[in-house]
């Protein structure tokens, strides 16, 4: 309902669709075969109530393509609302089989509700929480404000990171404390994916650009907003301002920006030099952070996390030569002494060696000793030291720096 009036009071909006038009709604989606979307009620507040499906398949092929689903990949959606994007990723095949690990977070309890009962009985490796902050539209009554909510994670939590259509709706102190609180959770390496409103300057802003579909005509520090007696309602912000923000932070942005109704940026978490990974032995560079292994043994220091109980991730690519001309590639670990289970991978392409495990030691640093069947010999097709390598920039369509081999 759009009557003028109603215009900034959501709730009600949301109270009168629920009373009038979600009957009506889920007769039509029964006869379209659109039974597992929302309610009408929830749909109208996160855009396209009509394309539910095209916007989150758009959303599962894009991280696809950009390669930032992998087996194991822990993601956190910052604004989940109520299901558009976690529903494809909890029930297609291809993330299904690749069993990445979900959680989902909105301020809009109605939403998390609907998801909980929706979304995490189809998967089992989804969960959805409520985060209950002030928000003027979703939860009027939040008992915290955005710019000093504490996302109830460890540091270095996820590797992928979902924020759609949240800082446009976010003014700049909690645009700053959501980036900064996105560092802290990602792991080195991990990626957030986020949507903004960007332009080269406010004045642009104020001017507004087609792509965007809506002008931002009150510039307010290094943002524009769309309607004065409703800030949050859309904000726009120079992209430079930031750029600066989400390097202060620690987050690189992956080139290139990509523009249009809602620019997307992705940025990866930069470690520390300290907590790079110490390659010891049986190692040999290539290029652009390219690395071989050169022995049937080789080695690596890792930085110790706080807990005893720690997860190995090894990320690594085999050539196809490799395949072809020694069969399948088996991989164990050892760790301060304590044996790993082997793996056997008899496909080429980028792969991922993991495995729990405990210690007792205190050290700072922890010592990883890894082991192959056999020995990889230089092929006509591949002159450089061995065949199998260690990837920290693979190429691709998205030229991210991967940290190949992380203790969490």
């Amino acid at each position: 309902m759009q009557v003028p009036w109603l215009r900034h009071r959501f709730q009600l909006r949301r109270e009168l669709d629920r009373m009038f038009l979600d009957v009506p709604d889920a007769l039509v989606r029964r006869v379209l075969g659109r039974g597992h979307w929302p309610p009408y009620s929830l749909r109208a507040f996160v855009g396209g109530s009509q394309r539910f499906d095209d916007a989150g398949n758009w959303f599962l092929e894009d991280l696809l393509r950009l390669r930032l689903l992998d087996h194991g990949t822990r993601v956190l959606e910052i604004g989940c609302g109520c299901g558009r994007i976690a529903r494809p990723l909890a029930t297609d095949g291809r993330p299904r089989e690749l069993r990445i690990c979900y959680a989902g977070m909105d301020v809009d309890p109605a939403c998390v509700s609907w998801c909980q009962r929706n979304i995490t009985p189809l998967n089992d490796l989804f969960a959805f929480y409520h985060a209950d902050c002030y928000n003027p539209s979703y939860n009027s009554r939040g008992a915290g404000s955005a710019d000093s909510y504490l996302f109830p994670h460890p540091a270095s939590s996820f590797d992928l990171i979902l924020l759609t259509s949240v800082f446009t709706h976010l003014l700049e102190g909690e645009l700053r404390h959501y980036l900064a609180e996105v560092s802290r959770l990602l792991a080195p390496g991990g990626v957030a994916y986020a949507t903004f409103f960007l332009y080269g300057s406010l004045s642009d802003a104020v001017a507004g650009a087609e792509r965007h579909r809506l002008r931002f005509p009150f510039a307010r520090g290094h943002h524009a907003v769309n309607r004065e007696d409703y800030p949050t309602n859309a904000v726009a912000y120079e992209e430079g301002f930031v750029r600066r923000v989400a390097s202060s932070f620690g987050l690189s942005v992956l080139e290139p920006a990509r523009y249009g109704v809602q620019d997307i940026l992705l940025s990866t978490k930069v470690p520390e030099a300290s907590q790079a990974p110490e390659l010891i032995q049986g190692w040999h560079a290539v290029e652009c952070s390219r690395w071989r292994w050169t022995e049937r043994v080789f080695s690596v220091r890792l930085v110790r996390p706080m807990s005893e109980r720690m997860t190995l991730r090894f990320r690594f690519v085999i050539p196809p030569v490799v395949i072809q001309a020694n069969g399948p590639v088996r991989l164990w670990a050892t760790a301060e002494g304590a044996g790993l289970a082997a793996c056997e991978y008899s496909t080429p392409g980028e792969h991922l060696y993991t495995q729990e495990f405990s210690t007792s030691s205190r050290a700072a640093k922890i010592s990883i000793r890894f082991e192959l069947d056999k020995a990889y010999r230089p092929l006509p097709s591949d002159e450089r030291e061995l065949g199998i390598q260690v990837v920290f920039d693979p190429p691709g369509p998205l030229p991210r720096s991967l940290q190949p081999i992380v203790l969490i």
